[in-house]
């Protein structure tokens, strides 16, 4: 007993540890120049625990101060944890001194450049308030019990029902939604919790400009929508192929919008040096590089390190997710989770006779190797091979078809002449290399015709260039040099106790402060605050 309090005491004390990139960087923004507070105009930034966000808030509020007084406050966002629900007693603990713990940190290192905390959503302070948000909770949790679709659940006319299906997936950590578990109810009070505090800031003291890393899971999204809703200009950061996207009531998730990249192709010059460039860039990739598009991944999936062992000719390929990833990042997911689209995808092609593999997902985090283990028994001899195995391998021994809910996989299928079957409004969708299903329906029709998308592989080739010119590309020369120096500053934070590493972050905030693109944006967020 005495060892467990002793382990635990020194858990929570690691958690109010300040690494050397996080304090250079408080250090950094404490010395530069602050404007008197004033009562407006109020830039609200998302206090995301990543010192990459903390600096990149940090480079944006400094340089706007120079432009005239400014309230910068802190939107304390910490309240779910992973693993959280393993039993009462850890979701206590996280819940009351895990969060209590680091948002402090967090709030210290953000008090650099902030004024104030604008509020939190953890506050322990409002028992009354959080008791009928429970009650509340409880009551639309017993109705999904009975069989309501969570995705659709909404809470003073906000939209939270994707939010909390994602959130359950990624900090249960479940791989599939199981709406009569505990934890879903836990995850709704949250929602009503983080709509309640969210409401009664906005519509009482809204600030004109508001920077948020996410907006999936609740923690993000929540604020961003009722942001949105009170008529507050938002901008998302999360995504790798733009410094940021403003946000609207139509369009709020981060990942960039792509619905019309073919048409807005088609009408740029120059087409053929721009698809030379994106020839360039992603073969590049197919050789084994990492590039700005594949940059979250901890090594390339074209690095080849093994050799195929099935026969593979003329076989489907189901390309897996990873299981506790958020389904909902893009728009129209067919299904709740990827467990579901998984076992529903493995069993219309089984029905159907058709031959396929299964590939995991190269960049799966650690319980998705339970997951897949699952999966094999569930589906005894089917062919699952190692995600070692690289897609130019899969071309070469005869695949016919990709299978993916949404993932960048299609684009470098069609590269290598293979199409693929999809079921989300994914960033490919305006292209036709890729076959895109909106119902269960469509999507069991898709997969039983899916030897049958063949077409002519120079067309394949080249929409797959243009997808990558405008997912990747498409930017002014100094955007596109700013793009890849914030890059490299990313992952320089990454690099938490490298203390050489603080020198040289001060050094790329300073040379990003005077970038003709970062200036560019800047103007942009003052015309927001005016």
């Amino acid at each position: 007993m005495i060892k467990k309090i002793l382990k635990l005491t020194a858990t929570l004390r690691a958690l109010r540890i300040v690494n050397p990139v996080e304090a250079g960087l408080a250090d950094f923004f404490r010395r530069r120049a602050k404007s008197p507070a004033a009562a407006k105009p109020v830039l609200l930034v998302q206090c995301a625990e990543d010192p990459f966000y903390f600096g990149v808030f940090g480079a944006i509020a400094s340089a706007l101060r120079l432009h005239g007084p400014l309230r910068v406050e802190q939107l304390m966002f910490r309240s779910v944890n992973v693993a959280e629900a393993a039993s009462w007693s850890r979701f206590f603990l996280n819940r009351v001194f895990v969060n209590a713990i680091t948002s402090e940190k967090w709030r210290v290192l953000y008090a650099s450049y902030c004024d104030a905390v604008a509020y939190r959503c953890n506050d322990l302070g409002d028992i009354v308030g959080d008791l009928f948000d429970l009650v509340r909770a409880y009551r639309v949790w017993r109705r999904l019990v009975r069989g309501t679709n969570v995705t659709t659940l909404e809470i003073g006319g906000v939209l939270v029902g994707d939010l909390v299906n994602d959130t359950y997936l990624r900090f249960k950590p479940a791989p599939t939604v199981d709406v009569a578990d505990r934890y879903m109810f836990h995850v709704i009070w949250q929602a009503y919790r983080d709509v309640r505090r969210a409401q009664d800031y906005f519509s009482k003291r809204p600030p004109q400009l508001f920077l948020t890393s996410y907006s999936t899971y609740v923690q993000h999204g929540i604020p961003v929508r009722i942001a949105l809703q009170h008529g507050v200009k938002v901008f998302a950061f999360g995504n790798y192929q733009e410094f940021c996207k403003q946000l609207t009531l139509q369009d709020w998730m981060h990942t960039k919008f792509a619905d019309t990249y073919a048409q807005d192709f088609a009408v740029l010059d120059s087409q053929q040096e721009r698809l030379a460039e994106a020839d360039a860039a992603l073969a590049s990739r197919i050789a084994g590089k990492i590039d700005s598009a594949t940059a979250y991944m901890k090594q390339s999936p074209y690095q080849e390190r093994e050799s195929l062992a099935v026969d593979a000719s003329g076989a489907a390929v189901i390309f897996l997710h990873d299981f506790f990833d958020s389904p909902n990042v893009y728009y129209d997911m067919v299904f709740a989770d990827f467990w579901e689209w998984a076992c529903f995808t493995i069993e219309t092609l089984q029905k159907a006779g058709i031959r396929f593999l299964v590939k995991p997902h190269p960049n799966q985090i650690g319980l998705s190797g339970g997951v897949l283990d699952e999966l094999k028994q569930r589906y005894p001899g089917t062919a699952f091979i190692s995600s070692n195995i690289t897609n130019k391998q899969l071309v070469q021994a005869g695949v016919i078809c990709a299978v993916t809910a949404y993932g960048t996989v299609a684009h470098e299928m069609a590269y290598l002449g293979v199409p693929s079957v999809m079921c989300a409004r994914h960033p490919h969708s305006s292209f036709g290399f890729c076959v895109t299903a909106k119902t269960r329906e469509q999507y069991r029709d898709a997969l039983i015709s899916c030897g049958n998308f063949g077409g002519d592989q120079s067309v394949m080739r080249n929409e797959s260039l243009a997808f990558y010119y405008m997912h990747n590309l498409n930017h002014a020369h100094d955007e596109q040099e700013f793009l890849e120096v914030l890059g490299v500053f990313r992952s320089h934070c990454a690099d938490f106790f490298e203390l050489e590493q603080v020198a040289g972050l001060k050094a790329e905030l300073e040379s990003i402060f005077q970038m003709s693109a970062f200036r560019r944006h800047v103007k942009k967020f003052e015309t927001c605050l005016s």
